[in-house]
């Protein structure tokens, strides 16, 4: 975390107080009602969320530019999440469009070969291997 470089000198004096330079001095206390050292629910929030009780202008600006960042990927895989289910959605709907039409033709073209079927019975009824005693059906 940017305190901890903070506390090793990386941007200036930490210790003692009064030699801080500006970027290391505190910007707010809230350490009397959140304290991230004390009340058990801002220590979770400090480890989930890193939350300071008395943050310094480095850790307050590092801290708006992760939450930048982490909204804006948040917001571009939402994009790209969206996008691929409205492209799978049109393929589904076409896929499903296709299927019905197809069902749609399959009543037409048994109807059409139900027809054919009739109409060329009465020439295979009369021609069952010669002999006419006997009725097509019975040769099974």
């Amino acid at each position: 975390s940017m305190h901890k470089w903070q506390e090793l000198d990386a941007f200036g004096a930490w210790s003692p107080l009064s030699a801080r330079a500006w970027h290391n001095q505190k910007v707010f206390d809230a350490s009397d009602c959140c304290n991230d050292k004390t009340n058990r629910f801002f220590v979770l929030m400090r480890a989930l969320l890193g939350w300071q009780d008395q943050p310094t202008p480095i850790e307050f600006f590092a801290y708006a530019i992760y939450w930048v960042i982490a909204i804006s990927f948040g917001v571009v895989m939402v994009r790209r999440a969206k996008k691929a289910i409205g492209a799978k959605l049109e393929r589904m709907r076409a896929e499903m469009g296709a299927a019905k039409d197809k069902q749609q033709e399959e009543p037409a073209v048994a109807a059409k070969t139900s027809e054919d079927a009739a109409t060329a019975e009465p020439a295979d009824s009369n021609s069952n291997g010669g002999s006419s005693n006997e009725p097509a059906s019975a040769a099974v």
